[in-house]
């Protein structure tokens, strides 16, 4: 049985040999290779749930598969996430903490950028214009019921519901890369 150092080097000779003859195969083979059932854009592997769950479970459900739920950051970012589901899908958008001050995390930083649909104008409902702080202050919802969990809805525009509904939720991680 060959040594796993020996092993490593020759699939690391092999690789190098490969990517002097085409920058092109180097490019594809080596950067931005998502595991199986992942989709790469954007440096990032992103892939939705299997089943609709609670807010909750979306998030835990993430972290199992070495992930976060994801919180667009564009609009360019939204439409593939659109495209990625065809109902509605849970971000990690939230007033859980402080009723009307919503924060929206994407792994350890907070993010900017917002696209509240136009119905939502109490939480800055502006459209693809979006609001520029990564905490918003904002009045209650006036359902009766507690919506502190953000949703996308097919439009590609965020609204705020129950955190027990059921939706997919979309997870979010670095696209592995090597580095020769």
């Amino acid at each position: 049985m060959l040594p796993k150092r020996l092993i490593f080097s020759l699939i690391s000779l092999h690789l190098m040999i490969r990517c002097m003859g085409s920058s092109e195969m180097c490019e594809a083979s080596i950067r931005g290779a998502c595991p199986p059932t992942w989709n790469h854009w954007g440096g990032r592997c992103y892939k939705a749930t299997d089943e609709r769950l609670t807010w909750s479970e979306a998030k835990e459900e993430c972290i199992k598969m070495g992930s976060v739920l994801v919180v667009p950051q564009s609009d360019d970012e939204t439409d593939f996430l659109v495209s990625l589901v065809s109902s509605k899908f849970w971000i990690h958008c939230n007033d859980l903490q402080s009723e009307g001050t919503w924060e929206c995390k994407d792994g350890t930083s907070n993010v900017r950028y917002r696209n509240w649909a136009r119905e939502e104008v109490g939480l800055g409902g502006l459209g693809r214009a979006g609001s520029s702080s990564s905490e918003e202050t904002l009045p209650t919802p006036s359902t009766g019921q507690r919506e502190d969990c953000a949703n996308v809805l097919q439009t590609g525009e965020w609204s705020d519901v129950p955190c027990d509904w059921r939706r997919h939720g979309i997870c979010k991680r670095p696209a592995p890369q090597l580095h020769f």
